[in-house]
């Protein structure tokens, strides 16, 4: 077992008392605009603390690396349409073009290769599907403020990359950005919701 395991294996029984988010991920979840027969994947779904949130009618995959976060998510699974799994968000176990939505909260800033993850999300994603993320992430010009850059280190040791370049990433992986906002901490946490790239006409010519 790595590192990268283990510590979320750790963290599982106190994560939900700190990381919880809920307004946060519920905008998220309603820019998604998640429709009745949906196919959503949770990809690092955590304690499951999105599951609860997502409408009915729809059809839920939840992944983590963590087998300690996946039991704790089962637990706010009863009854409900879920499907979860242990698996990493930089490999997915799910053939090309296989969900509506794919839900990014809190994971690409904690992954080893997050340019990784979501080409990963983006392989498994519609063409006309959804992504909704909700992450710490810097997207301004230049480098982040100093504080950020001396707070980082820190950061990255406990859990989380609070400087990752997110949407440039995103870019790169092949999607575009139609709604961002501010979520928490002066903009810290940010939303976005992201779709394929789409081809201009002087690139297909």
């Amino acid at each position: 077992m790595t590192w990268n395991e283990r510590r979320w294996d750790l963290y599982a029984p106190f994560y939900d008392r700190f990381i919880a988010f809920t307004p946060q991920r519920q905008r998220s979840l309603a820019l998604a605009d998640i429709q009745p027969g949906n196919r959503v994947l949770i990809d690092g779904c955590g304690t499951g603390l999105d599951i609860p949130l997502l409408p009915p009618g729809i059809e839920i995959d939840a992944v983590d690396l963590s087998s300690r976060m996946i039991h704790q998510a089962r637990l706010k699974s009863t009854g409900l349409n879920v499907r979860l799994q242990t698996m990493d968000a930089q490999n997915l176990q799910f053939p090309d073009a296989s969900f509506d939505v794919v839900i990014l909260h809190l994971i690409i800033a904690i992954v080893p290769d997050p340019l990784r993850a979501l080409q990963e999300a983006v392989r498994v994603l519609k063409p006309n599907g959804r992504i909704a993320l909700f992450d710490k992430y810097y997207d301004g010009p230049g480098q982040p403020r100093l504080i950020r850059r001396i707070l980082n280190p820190l950061m990255r040791a406990v859990a989380t990359d609070i400087n990752t370049r997110t949407l440039d990433l995103a870019r790169q992986a092949g999607l575009r950005v139609t709604h961002e906002e501010t979520a928490l901490l002066a903009g810290l946490f940010r939303l976005a919701t992201l779709q394929r790239q789409t081809q201009s006409p002087s690139s297909s010519a």
